[in-house]
């Protein structure tokens, strides 16, 4: 990228003065040079070529920075690979996948939050909610939705996760005319955690996660803890956004996403990276992004989730009592009777 003429002239001015003091000329060091005579003692040229070899050098260190104005988030690449988002408590990550999820949205893909912050239902585009107080969904929603599940278990929200995924997954696999959906799992740790993509008890999940491309469905993970998530579930989202961490686990996972020789610098800058900063990486490349924290003025809808319904129960028939006594006699005085005809006569 060409450095704004302002800049070069700065800068080459700054050179010029350097060199005033260094042939012992201070005294003409206050004085400014018309821009023609930089241009014909090689000032300006030199500028140019420092200041662009100053942005190569940043780029190289990833911190060529993209404001929230210019940020656009791939979105073939999202419904090809999927997303993933990490970073320590305060860094932006909610944010970031408000920004994310409004750009989907924008583009006529139905996002779907599971969320256990109740952050979303607050901050978020998405104008409609349900907090659900047991592990079950009636049934696939036509329209952007959060789920709340802060009142749920962490073993209720998997049992969640799995049912709606095998719905999911069913309802793509019979619709002809699908829609493409976008599944955003905050605090995902919890329900993606290394071993996942074995586990019999989450295989619909899995399964979601590794056909769901093919009917139209990609996955979103957010959390604190890089290291924690699954590898081979990892290996699915190639859009990734990486934000402040110094846990050393998590930095050295990380790292390990990145070319040998740039790991010291990555883990350095990870350390170091501001709220609202992510290093992203994609597959056509790396570099660093800056958002401003995620507001909007959207109205909010509570849907009530519909009770499951269940048969009323039959009451168990009652026999007549009478009847039931005088059945029994009958049955008493016969084997009475039979009994006294067994004993020999006389």
């Amino acid at each position: 990228m060409i450095p704004k003429k302002e800049a070069i002239y700065e800068k080459a001015l700054e050179m010029w003065r350097n060199d005033q003091y260094k042939q012992g000329c201070g005294q003409l060091a206050d004085l400014t040079p018309e821009y023609a005579e930089l241009v014909e003692n090689g000032y300006i040229s030199s500028a140019k070529s420092e200041l662009m070899t100053s942005t190569e050098r940043k780029n190289e260190q990833w911190l060529n920075v993209d404001f929230p104005e210019s940020f656009k988030v791939d979105i073939l690449e999202a419904m090809t690979s999927g997303i993933f988002i990490s970073g320590t408590t305060g860094t932006g990550k909610s944010d970031l996948g408000m920004y994310i999820a409004n750009q989907l949205m924008l583009n006529n893909i139905i996002v779907i939050v599971f969320d256990s912050s109740q952050d979303w239902k607050t901050r978020s585009s998405i104008s409609q909610y349900q907090t659900l107080k047991n592990a079950y969904i009636s049934a696939i929603p036509e329209q952007n939705m959060i789920y709340d599940i802060s009142l749920l278990s962490v073993l209720d929200r998997q049992r969640l996760i799995e049912n709606f995924s095998e719905q999911l997954y069913r309802h793509q696999a019979l619709e002809q005319n699908r829609r493409q959906f976008f599944i955003i799992f905050e605090e995902s740790s919890n329900y993606f955690k290394e071993g996942f993509m074995r586990s019999k008890r989450l295989a619909n999940a899995s399964m979601l996660l590794s056909e769901g491309r093919n009917y139209g469905v990609r996955f979103g993970l957010i959390t604190q803890f890089s290291a924690l998530i699954d590898k081979t579930a990892m290996r699915y989202m190639r859009q990734r956004y990486f934000g402040y961490t110094s846990e050393p686990r998590d930095v050295e996972y990380i790292t390990m996403f990145f070319p040998k020789n740039k790991r010291q610098e990555i883990a350095e800058t990870l350390r170091n990276l501001k709220a609202g900063q992510f290093i992203y990486t994609r597959t056509n490349g790396v570099s660093k992004i800056e958002i401003e924290p995620y507001s909007n003025n959207v109205a909010k809808t509570q849907i009530f989730s519909k009770i499951r319904e269940l048969p009323p129960i039959k009451p168990i028939p009652q026999k007549d009592s009478g009847i039931i006594d005088i059945v029994t006699f009958i049955s008493f005085a016969t084997v009475i009777l039979y009994a006294l005809s067994q004993f020999p006569k006389g």
